[in-house]
C-alpha cells in the first residue's frame, strides 16, 4: 500500500549516515520529524519543536503517524544535513550546539533560536550576546549553601569585569570577577533548579565556585551565553599573539606544574612565577585530552593535545611513560565534577 511504502522510505532516510543523529542535539536514532522544515529529531526535541507551535514546525513521527506522499517527498528532499547547513551555518565560536547530555533549558534556547529567531542563518544573528555588557537579578547561594538571596550582577567586557552587589543602589561590588579566569556552565542539577548556573574563577590562586539561578529559563541561558562569548573574545584578544602562530611557532622546553583544577607552566622549575597556566574545566564541558596532536603537526617526542573550549594546546614528552602517566592524570581531572569546597 501506499502507507507501507512511504513509511519504507521514510525509513530509508533514516538509515542514511546525515540522519543518524537529532538535528538538534545529536541523539543517536531519531524517530520524529518536523515534516515542513525537514529535518529528524530524537523524541525529546520533538516536544520542544511542538513548543514553537506548528506555524514554525510540524511535528510527526516517523512510526506512528499517516505521512502523505509529497511530505515523505520532502523529507527525502531534505533531511539534516541539508537543513542544518544553512540554519546553522553561523553559529559562533563560542556557542555549543547541544549535546543529548545538557539541560533541557539549553535544547529549548538552541531550538527557539535556530528556528524560530534564526539567529544562526546569518552573520550578525548572534550580535546581541556580543555586546559585552548584561545586567540583572540573579538568585546566588549563600556561604551556608542553604538560602539563595537576589543579587545584582553587571558584566562589563570593556573592563573584563563581573561584579555582583547585594543592594541594587551599592556603590561598591561585593565581588569582581575577572572574565579571563572565568568559566560558566549551566548546572541545574548541582543546585536542583532547571535555570541554575555555575561560576568557577580565580581568587587569591584558589579556584572559587558560585552557583546562581534565574527567575527565567531563557534568562539562565543568556547569561550562559553572554559570559561565554565575553571570556572568549577577552581571551582571544590577550591569545593573539599566540593564537595566528600557535600551530607553528617552535616548541619550548617547560616545567608543568598541576594544581587542583590548573595546569601551570614556568620556564624554569623554580620559578616564582608560571608563564601561565590551563584551565581543565569537566569534559561536559567540552575539555578533552588525547595522545598524539592533530594531522600535520610535527611530532617532537611524544604529543599530548589538551583541547579546552577556546582552543588547543599542544604538548610533547620526552618518553611514552611520562606522556601516558600525565594523561591519566589529565583524564582523571576533567572527569571530576567541579567540587563545591571552593564555593564563594
Amino acid at each position: 500500500s501506499m502507507g507501507e511504502r512511504n513509511k519504507r522510505l521514510l525509513f530509508d532516510q533514516l538509515q542514511q549516515e546525515k540522519n543518524k543523529i537529532c538535528a538538534d542535539c545529536s541523539t543517536e536514532a531519531p524517530e520524529w520529524a518536523s515534516s515542513n522544515i525537514g529535518v529528524f529529531m530524537c523524541l525529546n526535541c520533538s516536544g520542544i519543536h511542538r513548543m514553537l507551535g506548528t506555524h514554525i514546525s510540524r511535528v510527526k513521527s516517523c512510526r506512528l503517524d499517516q505521512w502523505a506522499d509529497d511530505a515523505v517527498q520532502f523529507m527525502c528532499e531534505n533531511g539534516n544535513d541539508a537543513v542544518n547547513a544553512v540554519l546553522e551555518r553561523h553559529i559562533p565560536v563560542y556557542y555549543r550546539k547541544p549535546v543529548p547530555a545538557d539541560p533541557q533549558v539549553y535544547k529549548e534556547h538552541f531550538i527557539h533560536g535556530k528556528y524560530e529567531r534564526k539567529e544562526f542563518a546569518s552573520p550578525g544573528g548572534c550580535a546581541h550576546y556580543e555586546t559585552g555588557k548584561k545586567e540583572g537579578y540573579l538568585w546566588k547561594r549563600g556561604k551556608d549553601g542553604k538560602q539563595f538571596k537576589q543579587r545584582k550582577f553587571v558584566l562589563n567586557m570593556d573592563e573584563g569585569t563581573l561584579k555582583y552587589f547585594i543592594k541594587p543602589d551599592a556603590k561598591e561590588p561585593k565581588q569582581v570577577i575577572s572574565l579571563t579566569s572565568l568559566s560558566t556552565t549551566l548546572a541545574p542539577e548541582k543546585i536542583n533548579h532547571a535555570h541554575g548556573l555555575q561560576l568557577a574563577f580565580m581568587k587569591d590562586n584558589l579556584t572559587r565556585q558560585i552557583y546562581l539561578y534565574a527567575d527565567e529559563a531563557k534568562d539562565a541561558v543568556d547569561w550562559y551565553i553572554v559570559l561565554r562569548a565575553s571570556s572568549f573574545y577577552l581571551i582571544r584578544k590577550s591569545n593573539s599573539q599566540l593564537k595566528d602562530e600557535e600551530h607553528t611557532e617552535p616548541y619550548r622546553k617547560r616545567w608543568f606544574s598541576l594544581e587542583n583544577r590548573r595546569l601551570l607552566y614556568f620556564e624554569k622549575p623554580l620559578d616564582a612565577y608560571p608563564k601561565g597556566e590551563i584551565y581543565l574545566g569537566s569534559r561536559s564541558d567540552g575539555f578533552m585530552v588525547r595522545d598524539g596532536l592533530p594531522a600535520g603537526q610535527t611530532e617532537h617526542g611524544f604529543g599530548i593535545t589538551i583541547t579546552t573550549p577556546d582552543r588547543d594546546y599542544l604538548l610533547c614528552c620526552d618518553d611514552k611513560e611520562e606522556q601516558k602517566m600525565w594523561i591519566q592524570e589529565l583524564k582523571w581531572i576533567m572527569t571530576q565534577p567541579l567540587s563545591d569546597q571552593d564555593t564563594a
